[in-house]
């Protein structure tokens, strides 16, 4: 018989930095691996979810800001993640990490991300291809750097979610694609300004189960 079980979220703590009256996210090990994912089998059954990691890169499109008026360049996004495939469902833990230019400017902007994500996985026989959904929430680090070496950041709270399509290109090896869109509480950054966040990512990656 296989189970899993997920300790407490409490290895994640959200404290305010009196100074600066923002949001400070304090992470452990345990937090970033979903706050942590525990897998007991004994014996081995067909049933049993299993372990996977994950790498992904994306071309990433950060919507203008509709509070303060600014628009981006295109950018990047690279995500890691670890989890568990249970065959109709995922869970994972994913850290991530966003940059996009400032449009015309030598600024730029960034996202270190960490979230929880939940997948269900649609099952179309005699079909190559495997779609799936995904929704998350979590956490993101927004920096801007002044292009001067001058860098502003507020950690808010966060969401995704999309669908994509995974094949199998060797035995516990999946190359999937996927859209996401990613949204976040407004970030107040240089100046005081507020900055609306969302983002339109497209997504090429390798899920390897273990």
């Amino acid at each position: 018989m296989c189970y899993f079980y997920i300790k407490s979220f409490g290895a994640g703590i959200i404290g305010i930095n009196d100074k600066k009256r923002e949001p400070v996210m304090k992470i452990t090990v345990a937090g970033i691996v979903l706050g942590v994912m525990s897998l007991v089998c004994s014996p081995p059954s067909a049933n049993a979810a299993t372990p996977y990691v994950s790498g992904s890169l994306a071309l990433a499109s950060l919507g203008d800001s509709e509070l303060t008026v600014r628009s981006y360049d295109a950018g990047y996004d690279l995500v890691g993640a670890i989890g568990l495939d249970g065959g109709q469902y995922r869970l994972e833990a994913e850290l991530g990490h966003q940059k996009n230019g400032v449009h015309n400017s030598d600024a730029s902007q960034s996202m270190t991300t960490v979230m929880g994500n939940g997948y269900i996985n649609l099952d179309l026989p005699f079909f190559p291809l495997k779609p799936f959904v995904i929704a998350g929430v979590g956490m993101a680090k927004v920096n801007e750097d002044n292009g001067f070496g001058t860098t502003v950041g507020d950690t808010v709270f966060a969401w995704q979610f999309g669908g994509g399509a995974g094949i199998s290109v060797a035995p516990f090896a999946i190359l999937d694609a996927q859209y996401r869109y990613f949204s976040a509480s407004s970030a107040e950054l240089a100046g005081n300004h507020k900055y609306s966040i969302g983002t339109h990512n497209v997504m090429l990656g390798l899920r390897v189960g273990f």
